[in-house]
């Protein structure tokens, strides 16, 4: 890391193309490059998205990077077009507390988010024609969940894990 402060950003960028061409290692590369100082002074705001009235908790890309979907303590979830950096819609996600992640299933032309939330549900949104969004309970756990994670290229599996302990597919 004191390397890349005193060489310049050249460095920085280089040990980036190292870590995309597969020459360096991940956890060496997250520890030079975590705070190296050159790539935090280039740090700004790119926008301000209005439109949750609590804390957002998660926010989750489509694959193509022009939808951003976020999930907050005011239990709603928010689709973003991210290029004109407008709110699309958002839909009440059906969770009774905070929502923790979401995630927009794979394949389905975002039309499927998965939704987990302090309450100890996992839920399905459905993005259905004209915008209106069907909302159902897939599973629960006791106690919140905070994580789920999509198996890749799969538009049906997807794992949570919670407070519980356990981990459900």
């Amino acid at each position: 890391m004191g390397n890349l402060r005193r060489r310049g950003s050249t460095d920085a960028f280089t040990e980036i193309y190292r870590r995309e061409t597969g020459p360096s290692h991940p956890g060496r590369f997250a520890h030079r490059l975590s705070a190296a100082e050159v790539l935090v002074e280039r740090l700004a705001l790119h926008a301000r998205l209005n439109g949750h009235e609590e804390c957002v908790n998660t926010i989750e890309f489509n694959s193509a990077g022009d939808i951003l979907v976020s999930g907050s303590d005011d239990g709603k979830i928010v689709f973003w077009n991210w290029l004109a950096k407008m709110k699309k819609f958002s839909y009440n996600s059906g969770h009774l507390e905070n929502v923790f992640q979401a995630k927009i299933m794979p394949f389905s032309n975002d039309r499927a988010i998965v939704t987990s939330s302090a309450d100890g549900e996992v839920r399905l949104g459905q993005v259905l024609e004209g915008g209106h969004v069907d909302t159902r309970c897939l599973g629960n756990h006791v106690g919140a969940v905070h994580k789920l994670d999509v198996e890749p290229g799969s538009p049906y599996i997807f794992y949570s894990c919670g407070e519980d302990g356990f981990v459900r597919r």
